[in-house]
């Protein structure tokens, strides 16, 4: 493939740095927002249950549902305001390991 050929192709999702827990999920999301005032208050829940977890402590189903419920807000602000460039649901949702997909696409049906 010429050099060219591959600027224009289509990028693959980077499996070995696929978000595989809900917090990677959430910072990853975070990440691509490029006015981080406009989500800041949404993150103060994250804030909240980062600040309380010890080291490799795990979050409580409380806290999960809580961390889910963050990036499907993340998410939707990617997908319906983002500024600078625009995401599709299914875009960001290939990126992430497919377990956590799973619990997340669970959680949002059962909403």
């Amino acid at each position: 493939m010429s050099f060219f050929a591959s600027l224009f192709k289509q990028s693959q999702p980077n499996i070995i740095n696929r978000p595989k827990t809900i917090l990677d999920a959430v910072t990853y999301a975070a990440g691509l927002v490029s006015n981080s005032d406009a989500i800041d208050p949404i993150l103060d829940d994250v804030r909240g249950i980062t600040a309380k977890l010890q080291p490799g402590e795990v979050p409580s189903e409380e806290d999960t549902q809580a961390l889910i419920n963050t990036y499907l807000q993340i998410e939707q602000y990617l997908v319906t305001k983002e500024a600078i460039r625009a995401f599709a649901k299914e875009d960001l949702r290939i990126r992430l390991d497919p377990p956590l997909l799973t619990i997340i696409t669970r959680y949002e049906t059962q909403q």
